[in-house]
């Protein structure tokens, strides 16, 4: 995997494959030496077609002007909405005003060996990893060709439909599947035959994306996703992953689900905000 971007799993070249075989217009618009920006193209209301970059650009340099002419590109190309990965001035020198604040993510570093990433652990959470390691369980991975009809999906939306909470159409989640031979992967929890819990992996090496999980009554008092969760980082790690994203971090909406990612040992880091470039603003390049 060397010489690969880890790139967010938005702007990875198999994502637009995934949105073109759903009909979605996306496209990977090369910014030069600047770097590169996957775009979604939509039509809105009074501003018709418009370009959405989700999580984006992937720079190649940090210089300012750099930026700012590749994203005023950008703009003239139709590019109205953008998700930026980090913190990034050049957007306002370009053109584009700031919408929302930065959401945040959190994301498990791979490069370093399992006894670092368990060190990194809260001591309640390593607590916990003892009682699933004890528990009975076992792990079985598969490769998940993209089934609209698989299982761990319908038992995931259910549980989102009961919780309220959003996340990738599973539609995507199966066409991103289908875009290789090991693009996606189901990790399982069994207690003797029975599922227990379950894991969707996406890999867009060198990084992976923890896309949806589920878990019933058995897997929540065995803590099984916590022991899932190690031996999944530690199977990428061994493959070359440098990186596992765990998704968006909300202690407000799902403080749950924040402390098991922070607990988990991962970095929280804040993403660059939402930005708008309306057709009559004007770049200061």
């Amino acid at each position: 995997m060397a010489g690969m971007d880890a790139v967010p799993l938005s702007q990875h070249p198999l994502f637009a494959q995934a949105l073109g075989a759903l009909g979605r217009r996306a496209e990977v618009m090369d910014l030069g030496p600047a770097g590169r920006a996957l775009a979604i193209r939509r039509r809105l209301p009074l501003l018709g077609e418009v370009a959405y970059l989700p999580r984006g650009p992937t720079w190649a340099t940090e210089e300012p002007g750099l930026r700012a002419e590749a994203l005023d590109r950008l703009a003239s190309r139709g590019v109205r909405l953008l998700e930026a990965e980090a913190p990034c001035p050049s957007l306002r020198r370009a053109g584009f005003r700031a919408v929302a604040t930065p959401a945040h993510v959190a994301e498990l570093d791979l490069t370093g060996t399992p006894r670092a990433r368990r060190a990194a652990l809260a001591g309640t959470w390593r607590n916990a990893l003892r009682r699933a390691e004890g528990a009975g369980l076992r792990l079985d991975w598969r490769r998940f060709e993209g089934e609209p009809g698989h299982w761990l999906l319908a038992r995931e939306a259910g549980m989102r439909r009961e919780r309220g909470y959003r996340a990738l159409p599973p539609a995507l989640a199966c066409a991103f599947a289908r875009t290789g031979p090991d693009a996606a992967r189901v990790l399982v929890a069994r207690v003797g035959a029975e599922p227990v819990a379950g894991m969707l992996f996406l890999l867009h090496p060198p990084v992976a994306t923890y896309q949806i999980g589920w878990t019933g009554e058995r897997g929540r008092t065995t803590e099984a996703h916590r022991l899932m969760l190690m031996a999944a980082a530690d199977r990428l790690a061994e493959e070359g992953f440098v990186r596992l994203d765990l998704g968006t971090v909300d202690t407000e909406t799902n403080p749950g689900l924040a402390r098991f990612k922070i607990g988990a040992g991962a970095r929280v880091r804040a993403l660059g905000g939402s930005w708008v470039r309306l057709p009559f603003a004007r770049p200061r390049l």
